[in-house]
């Protein structure tokens, strides 16, 4: 290696000692410099072999081309390395690149062969293998020294719309609820559930799921509904007392309310209510003081029972939210969603709840058993149990809850079977928990995963 390394230094000496005597005779000076470095990383157009389906239904692929040009590269100097923080998109062909390489003070470009040490000088218009990480050296153009850069065209390995779950530990002590409700906030997954007598909660570290802590605190049988989280703490109301707590075991008492039969929703700023008497009253804190709430349509219209709710960020606005409601009307024949926005800075009778109609019957809520709707990838996404017993099929709402569609990348556990009890929380990762009976999974789509590490690469 070190003759190669010597011959290939000594050609680019006598190289620049000819350009400088030819220089000499025309009496031109030629300037050459002693530094250098990579200064630009850019790709071309590269294939891709994407997923479709045939008219026959079956599962085909096809390849097709795109402009990577917009993939940031990122070039450490210190290290000497070169690699994009984002990975190109699953089923790219690494094996075959173009790329642009810019380097300082026009210093000379040559790539080292992935099966041995043999370098070769660098071409933008040769295609380049980087299905493994490369090495390039830039060498100084007054030939006194080189620079090497390892070079990675990171890939994603897996597909981005398809859903990753993991089985945890199941948990015997779910056995016995009844019903139940799942709630995460900060870096804890708490399940709360009924066994027709009491309300009894357990809980678990985000990272953990596989041990469960009992909390020593107790409900009546029917609190488990009203549990949810705001700013980090929980709420919940329980005969007519309306309690905090930030570790599920301390509650704290912050206001009562015998009208209060459900608390139903919270915002950052609000935590949402039904009374006994089936209207919504709000709080703006903390459940001290409750207001009556307006509303666009009837009262009579507004869910009974298997209430859930989503909150979501609005375009512009650091103050503003939208909540939603879902549940089952008073008859139990249908779903029904209402919206309101909700304003840190406004009182909460500033903004109206608005009944969600839809003349597309086709794409409604279905009367989902164990209905749990959740916020996830920038939908209500809701879940449950089907007629038949076995899971409903996922379905998306990305329109505020007026259409409710099925989407390919979101699907059950493999080999997931519903149990009589069934409910699902999000935790501050994106992961979801889906609790059927004893059994638990934990899952999040690959895009989210990627979307979550890019995040914490950019803090």
């Amino acid at each position: 290696m070190s003759n190669k390394i010597y011959s290939f230094v000594a050609l680019l000496m006598a190289t620049f000692m000819m350009v400088s005597c030819l220089k000499d005779d025309n009496d031109d000076t030629v300037t050459t410099y002693n530094d250098t470095a990579i200064t630009s990383f850019t790709l071309g157009i590269l294939k891709q072999v994407r997923d479709t389906v045939t008219k026959a239904g079956k599962d085909s692929t096809y390849k097709a081309s795109y402009n990577a040009a917009k993939c940031k590269f990122y070039i450490d100097q210190a290290q000497g390395l070169i690699y994009n923080p984002d990975s190109l998109p699953y089923g790219t062909d690494a094996a075959h690149v173009l790329a642009t390489i810019t380097a300082k003070n026009s210093g000379t470009i040559v790539i080292q062969s992935a099966k041995d040490e043999t370098m070769t000088y660098y071409s933008s218009s040769d295609s380049i293998d980087f299905t493994t990480p490369r090495t390039l050296r830039v060498y100084a153009s007054s030939g006194e020294g080189y620079r090497s850069y390892k070079v990675s065209v990171n890939v994603h390995k897996q597909k981005g719309n398809r859903f990753g779950w993991a089985a945890l530990q199941a948990n015997s002590d779910f056995a016995a609820f009844t019903a139940m409700k799942a709630v995460s906030t900060g870096d804890k997954v708490f399940v709360f559930g009924t066994d027709g007598t009491q309300t009894t909660g357990y809980m678990t570290a985000t990272t953990d799921g596989n041990s469960w802590t009992k909390l020593s605190k107790t409900f009546t049988d029917n609190a488990y509904k009203s549990i949810l989280a705001q700013g980090g703490k929980l709420y919940a109301a329980d005969n007519g007392q309306i309690l905090t707590s930030a570790d599920g075991n301390t509650w704290t008492l912050t206001g009562t309310n015998a009208d209060i039969a459900q608390l139903v929703a919270a915002s950052a700023s609000e935590l949402f209510a039904l009374t006994a008497d089936g209207n919504l009253i709000a709080s703006k804190d903390n459940g001290t003081t409750w207001t009556d709430e307006t509303l666009d349509s009837d009262a009579a219209l507004l869910p009974a029972s298997h209430i859930n709710y989503t909150l979501a960020a609005t375009t512009g606005s650091k103050s503003i939210s939208t909540v939603m409601i879902v549940g089952n009307t008073a008859d139990g024949k249908s779903n029904v969603a209402w919206t309101k926005l909700s304003d840190s800075n406004r009182p909460s009778t500033a903004h109206t709840w608005n009944y969600v109609e839809s003349a597309a019957s086709k794409y409604g809520l279905p009367l989902y058993g164990n209905l749990t709707v959740v916020n996830y990838d920038n939908a209500s996404l809701a879940i449950g149990t089907a007629d038949s017993n076995g899971f409903g099929p996922m379905l998306l709402s990305r329109d505020g809850g007026i259409t409710w569609k099925t989407d390919g990348s979101f699907t059950y556990p493999e080999n997931a079977l519903p149990a009589a009890t069934l409910t699902a929380a999000v935790d501050s990762e994106q992961y979801v928990w889906l609790f059927s009976g004893s059994s638990i999974w934990r899952g999040r789509l690959n895009r989210i995963a990627w979307e979550q590490n890019l995040n914490k690469a950019a803090e």
